[in-house]
C-alpha cells in the first residue's frame, strides 16, 4: 500500500534527524532525553529530579519555574513535529490522543519510545508517576513520590468538614463565569475535603453560570481559580453575594491545584485549611 504524503514527509524528517551529527558529551544529560507534551508530565519529571533530561516541552509547561527554560515544541494539540525531532529525544511523554496519528508514526519510524499517560483525575496521578519513573529509570524515586502524593490525598479526607458542611463555589473562569461542578476533577477534590459544592447538581464538569445562579447558590466560601485577570471578589460583592462582601473569597495561588500532578494533594490540603480559616467565624447552621 502506498504511504500517505504526510507520513512520507514525516519519515523524511525522521531520516534527516537520524543523519544529524551526534550529540557531544556536554549536550547529552545523564539518562534519556525526554520531550514532554503534558504539563502534568513535565512537573513529574522535575519532581523526580529529571529536569536536566527534559529537552522539549509545551508552551503550557510552566511548573516548576525551571520548566519555563525548556525549549518549546508547540502546544498540546499543535505539536511541532520538527521541534520534537530537533530536540533528539529518546522518549516522548504525552496523552494517548496526542501520540496517535502522524506524530506516533514519526516517533515509531525514528525509534523514539512513546510513553502514553492520562491525567484527568486525581486518581490518575499515581499511575502516571510510576509510568514516567519506570520509563526514565527512576522507579525508586517514582515510588517515593507516589507514596507522598497518596499520603497527601489520604490526609485530605474530611480536612475541611464540619456539620453541616460548608458550602463552596469554585470559579475557574470569570468572563463568562465558569464553575467547577461535582463531576469535575476540582469538584472531586472539594468532595474529598468534606465541603458541599454548590454546583453539585450540574451534569457538566465545568458549566457556565449567570450571576443570578451564583447569587442563588449563596455559598459560605468562594474559591477563585480563574486564570484570567480581574477582580472576582469585587464582581460578586457588587452582585450581592455575602461571601464576597464579607471577604470569604480565596484566590488560588498554587497552580498545582488546577491540574492533576504530584503537587495537587499538598495544594488541596492548603486550600482546605484556608477554607476552614476564612469560615471560622461563620455560625453553625441548624
Amino acid at each position: 500500500m502506498t504511504r500517505s504524503l504526510p507520513l512520507l514527509l514525516a519519515l523524511g524528517l525522521a531520516s534527516a534527524c537520524k543523519g544529524s551529527p551526534p550529540l557531544s558529551p556536554t549536550d547529552r544529560p545523564e539518562g534519556p532525553r525526554v520531550v514532554s507534551l503534558q504539563p502534568n508530565a513535565t512537573e513529574i519529571l522535575f519532581a523526580l529530579g529529571a529536569g536536566p533530561n527534559v529537552v522539549g516541552a509545551t508552551r503550557y509547561c510552566n511548573h516548576p519555574d525551571e520548566a519555563r527554560a525548556v525549549p518549546r515544541v508547540g502546544g498540546i494539540l499543535d505539536v511541532s513535529l520538527e521541534a520534537v525531532l530537533a530536540a533528539r529525544p529518546d522518549i516522548v511523554v504525552g496523552s494517548p490522543s496526542v501520540l496517535r496519528g502522524h506524530l506516533g508514526d514519526l516517533l515509531d519510524a525514528s525509534g523514539i519510545r512513546q510513553v502514553p499517560v492520562v491525567f484527568e483525575t486525581a486518581d490518575d496521578v499515581e499511575p502516571g508517576i510510576r509510568a514516567i519513573g519506570t520509563a526514565i529509570g527512576r522507579g525508586e524515586a517514582a515510588e517515593a513520590l507516589a507514596a507522598s502524593y497518596r499520603t497527601d490525598l489520604a490526609t485530605l479526607a474530611g480536612r475541611a468538614h464540619r456539620d453541616p458542611p460548608l458550602t463552596v463555589l469554585l470559579v475557574v473562569g470569570r468572563n463568562p463565569l465558569v464553575v467547577a461542578a461535582r463531576s469535575s476533577y476540582l469538584g472531586d477534590l472539594l468532595a474529598r475535603m468534606g465541603v458541599a459544592n454548590v454546583a453539585s447538581s450540574d451534569t457538566m464538569p465545568y458549566p457556565t453560570w449567570s450571576l443570578e445562579q451564583a447569587i442563588r447558590s449563596a455559598p459560605d466560601v468562594i474559591v477563585d481559580g480563574a486564570v484570567e485577570a480581574g477582580d472576582l471578589a469585587a464582581l460578586l460583592a457588587d452582585a450581592g453575594l455575602s461571601a464576597a462582601r464579607d471577604g470569604r473569597v480565596i484566590r488560588v495561588r498554587d497552580e498545582a491545584l488546577l491540574r492533576p500532578g504530584p503537587g495537587t494533594g499538598r495544594a488541596a490540603l492548603d486550600l482546605a485549611d484556608e477554607i476552614r480559616r476564612v469560615a471560622a467565624d461563620l455560625p453553625t447552621r441548624p
